[in-house]
């Protein structure tokens, strides 16, 4: 197969991944029922609901919150550049990951009446950022 077939095919495979990542995303983020609904409201303090759950020595609320926002857009910058090659500079990836983030807050709290945190999205865009490093290793070691 030559390079431009793989080059292809991959795309496709990556925009399909992307496309069932990001409709569980929306579900996951919008959808789910969340055991820690405190009502409609906002922390606009950076580092303040991770500072609350550090001091709660719940561990598992630590572990979900930090580790689960940040892996939960891990596949943004993963699968975006897979599928669309165009789409993996780092500003790209900024944008999109702490953007989406952003919208996705913001819907929590109209729709959900879930809490808007300035801390998710720090956390979303750093999974965002992380996802991107990997596929750029993954694509320098293809090379």
């Amino acid at each position: 197969m030559n390079t431009k077939k793989i080059r292809t095919q991959f795309s496709i495979w990556g925009a399909l991944f992307f496309s069932v990542y990001f409709a569980i995303l929306i579900y996951v983020t919008l959808f789910t029922f969340n055991e820690y609904v405190y009502g409609k409201s906002a922390n606009l303090v950076l580092f303040d609901s991770i500072r609350l759950m550090w001091g709660s020595n719940d561990y598992w609320l630590i572990f979900k919150n930090i580790f689960g926002n940040v892996m939960l857009f891990f596949p943004l910058g993963l699968l975006l550049p897979s599928a669309f090659q165009r789409f993996s500079s780092w500003r790209f990836i900024f944008i999109a990951g702490f953007g989406t983030s952003f919208v996705i807050e913001v819907l929590q709290n109209e729709y959900a009446q879930r809490i808007f945190d300035i801390d998710d999205i720090l956390l979303n865009g750093i999974g965002s950022m992380i996802g991107l490093i990997c596929y750029k290793i993954i694509k320098k070691r293809k090379k």
